[in-house]
């Protein structure tokens, strides 16, 4: 029996946004619990602990429960936005510091806020994944002691911690579902994996954007990554994607360095959850979401693709030529990630637009679940072409998105999201202004999504994934 080993080494490495986003992140936790459910006797989960044939097996039990996983269950909510009235006073009563030197301290203000989140996130994650993980060794000592006593083993053997050499069979299938790039001797793991042990080797490419957009990341990211995709996708059995548009970028690349594959593409359809019926938050958790007005939600890392400095000079704009008590507050719900210090600055020079701009950090899933039920619509300025997965999530919780409009026909948006020019700020501001202004318009857009809106679930993402592993 042909097995798949999921390549799960980046939750245990915890790398940087810019090597694997929030949204990647989620993607690949939901498609291996995914995978794990639908094919438990066939899926086994890999991760890497020395050199380039290093590999060993690791129970799913364990691996969601890392912090890096335990995060969204766990969270640290932190809201940065406009100083207090009180604290303004304070300012004011001490004495205005110098314009260079008030400048330096408001971005190491913002800096420091921005730290102190992800360290609480971290941290609480943490302890929560290492509660978890001794509540389930526990459970297994349990269970092995009952195995024993009848003579049965309850987890097969491919889970319990052995080597990858050991293990593998030829024909077996290798799939680095999440991004492997910033390990430069990759390509040794794939040459060992296809050469001796006659496994293939599976690629997912969630982008090819540092390679046609390096404007948007640091050099050093474009360098590796390119130089990884180069040296490794030559090697590559099969390819998936998350869409349409990012097969087109794989295949237009590859002819660009003349490396051809030898089988299509497969396209892989993005899932979502199922939303969460029921008051799922607590009245404590509730009162960390400062939000009792009307807002506009803005979900994803706050990195140059994401165009979050779009949205910024739109609610400029309204706010013009609205009351100030009429126009909602904009929320960003994601982590600072790179290349985005003037927008930083920007935000805390204009005291997060007079109050109007608020950076929710590190929310629990009850407390993102709180936030997409109860703001007006969604806004996805995003750059990067895709439809991103908190647009889909917006569709899954009945609530409006307004989103870039693509350079290619979306499907997965099943008629449901309306979009604007990412490039031009009136067009944008016309589209944004219509769905603030026209409720009774929103309110039977929302009716529309949800009387038409069919969810693709991670287990349909999962099975695509199986059909052509196993």
């Amino acid at each position: 029996m042909n097995r798949v080993w999921i390549d799960v080494d980046v939750l245990f490495t915890s790398p940087s946004l810019e090597v694997c986003s929030e949204d990647v992140r989620r993607f690949l936790v939901e498609v291996c619990q995914a995978l794990q459910a639908c094919a438990p006797d066939r899926i086994g989960f890999v991760h890497r602990k020395g050199g380039p044939q290093d590999w060993i097996s690791v129970n799913w039990t364990d691996v969601k429960d890392l912090p890096v996983v335990t995060q969204y269950r766990a969270g640290a909510l932190h809201v940065i936005g406009r100083q207090s009235e009180a604290k303004k006073r304070s300012t004011a009563r001490n004495g205005a510091a110098p314009p260079h030197v008030a400048g330096i301290a408001d971005v190491l203000r913002t800096q420091f806020q921005v730290l102190r989140a992800a360290l609480g996130w971290f941290g609480a994650a943490a302890r929560y994944g290492a509660q978890q993980w001794q509540e389930n060794l526990a459970h297994r000592s349990i269970l092995s002691k009952n195995d024993g006593a009848t003579g049965k083993s309850c987890h097969s053997a491919f889970l319990n911690g052995a080597p990858l050499k050991d293990l593998a069979r030829p024909g077996d299938f290798f799939l680095a579902l999440g991004p492997s790039w910033n390990r430069p001797d990759y390509s040794q793991t794939i040459r060992w994996l296809r050469d001796v042990m006659r496994v293939q080797f599976g690629l997912f490419v969630h982008d090819l954007q540092p390679v046609r957009y390096p404007e948007w990341f640091t050099k050093a990211t474009n360098t590796h990554y390119e130089a990884w995709h180069r040296t490794v996708l030559p090697l590559v059995d099969q390819v998936f994607v998350r869409s349409d548009a990012v097969a087109e970028e794989v295949t237009g690349y590859l002819a660009h360095i003349k490396r051809p594959l030898l089988r299509p593409i497969v396209t892989v359809p993005v899932g979502s959850r199922s939303a969460p019926t029921g008051g799922s938050l607590s009245r404590q958790a509730a009162r960390k979401i400062p939000l009792k007005e009307n807002y506009v939600l803005c979900v994803g890392t706050l990195e140059p693709r994401r165009n979050h400095e779009l949205l910024l000079r739109v609610w400029r704009h309204l706010r013009k030529g609205m009351a100030e008590d009429s126009l909602p507050k904009l929320v960003f719900v994601g982590q600072v990630g790179w290349l985005v210090s003037d927008l930083m600055q920007q935000l805390e020079n204009s005291d997060w637009l007079n109050g109007q701009v608020l950076l929710v950090s590190a929310p629990s899933d009850a407390q993102r679940d709180a936030l997409y039920r109860n703001c007006l619509f969604t806004v996805d300025p995003s750059l990067a072409g895709d439809l991103s997965l908190p647009a889909l999530e917006s569709l899954q919780y009945g609530k409006p998105c307004l989103a870039s409009k693509p350079p290619v026909e979306r499907t997965n948006d099943q008629g449901l999201v309306r979009y604007f020019d990412p490039l031009n700020l009136h067009d944008a501001s016309r589209v944004i202004g219509k769905a603030i202004e026209d409720r009774d318009e929103l309110k039977c857009w929302a009716d529309e999504i949800e009387c038409r809106f069919k969810p693709v679930s991670w287990q349909h993402s999962a099975q695509t994934i199986l059909q052509h592993t196993l």
